[in-house]
């Protein structure tokens, strides 16, 4: 039997140009497009929020030349007992699907899984937030089936998206004769009765920039910033957003989209950007508003911008699957899963011990929401 001759390189974010090239060659490339995997956020997440704590996996052809797939991992506790390696998806990237090139073999993605593994003495991963209706997710039940991996699915959601093409400005037309957006629409009316109502979705690094410093203003004015919540409440939060928009934006994977009345801004939001596939990151609005529904309104201009970009292939809304606004918007739906990856004698029992910490936490969480009467 021939041996798979891929190299798996275990990697400090940042520290190797060479590796860091290829990287970002895989980003461009990849079957599945995930811009949290990506070295402009990974490298400014492990730089201002993470300590130094990120390692990147990397799966190199046996010539070294090319990336078949990249994956960034820190230790995570989800229960009492054990820190797993996870790949970095979470609530500042909640999408965790593997960049994998088409070239990628099953032997090579299942190196790159074992070597993940063994991070922790437990032999077991954690791939949270990962799409489960692409190529990726088929690539990944064919190598964990065929190569006698324990696995486990759980946590299995869906989200708003926006699909591009026709079938998405056949979505986006019929939106206007909704009911759940007869509301909207009428402040819109109300608001332009009033003054001037526009919306403008910045492309440049520069206004780009400027529109970040906008954001964070109005974001830290509401009550993200009353709670301490909010990006400028924390100077790592400020620092990592500034430096991945900066770095986005040279590489133009970035929008930013704002809403004014008159020259107010009243909404905006942060677009990242992927070869034409958009992921709506941040969006704010100025809660003195809020009657006029400046959140919705900005989402639907933001969608009748988006379909006019010919490169435009489709939007991921990253928003929880019950986020009513995201859902009034976007019909479509992106699922997703948490896959439990492992091997050796312990590996179930780490994945339940995982898993039940995980359903702890979130129902704790859900407790402070209430407390905090956020829904």
């Amino acid at each position: 039997m021939k041996q798979d001759s891929t190299t798996i390189k275990l990697l400090t974010p940042g520290k190797d140009k060479a590796a860091e090239h290829l990287w970002q060659q895989l980003s461009q490339h990849a079957l599945e497009l995930n811009p949290f995997f990506s070295s402009s956020f990974v490298s400014a997440f492990n730089a201002h929020k993470a300590n130094g704590s990120i390692k990147l996996l990397l799966a190199l052809d046996p010539s070294g030349t090319k990336a078949l797939a990249v994956m960034p991992v820190v230790l995570v506790r989800r229960g009492l007992l054990f820190k797993l390696p996870s790949t970095l998806a979470g609530d500042y990237g909640p999408l965790g699907t593997l960049l994998i090139s088409e070239e990628a073999t099953p032997a090579a993605l299942s190196k790159l899984l074992e070597t993940a593994c063994n991070l922790s003495w437990t032999k077991t991963l954690i791939l949270p937030f990962h799409g489960t209706g692409g190529p990726v997710y088929k690539c990944l039940e064919n190598v964990l089936s065929a190569h006698g991996w324990k696995y486990q699915v759980s946590s299995k959601e869906d989200r708003a998206f926006q699909l591009s093409g026709r079938e998405g400005r056949a979505d986006f037309d019929a939106l206007k004769k909704r009911s759940s957006w007869k509301g909207a629409f009428k402040n819109q009316r109300r608001l332009e009765k009033e003054g001037s109502l526009s919306f403008t979705m910045l492309e440049t690094s520069d206004d780009i920039q400027a529109g970040l410093e906008d954001f964070l203003k109005l974001e830290a004015a509401g009550w993200k910033g009353k709670q301490g919540t909010a990006l400028l409440s924390r100077a790592p939060d400020a620092a990592f957003t500034r430096e991945l928009v900066s770095k986005s934006g040279e590489a133009d994977n970035i929008r930013v989209g704002q809403l004014r009345f008159d020259d107010k801004l009243i909404a905006t939001n942060i677009l990242l950007r992927e070869q034409g596939r958009i992921f709506g990151w941040k969006t704010t609005f100025d809660e003195s508003f809020a009657k006029f529904s400046p959140g919705q309104l900005l989402i639907y201009f933001s969608t009748q911008k988006l379909l006019e970009d010919p490169a435009f292939s489709g939007a991921d809304s990253l928003s929880t699957p019950d986020n009513q606004m995201a859902n009034k918007a976007w019909t479509s739906r992106f699922p997703y899963a948490t896959l439990f990856i492992g091997t050796g004698p312990i590996a179930r029992f780490a994945m339940w011990e995982a898993q039940a910490g995980a359903r702890a936490k979130l129902a704790l969480k859900g407790k402070i929401k209430k407390l905090l009467g956020r829904k």
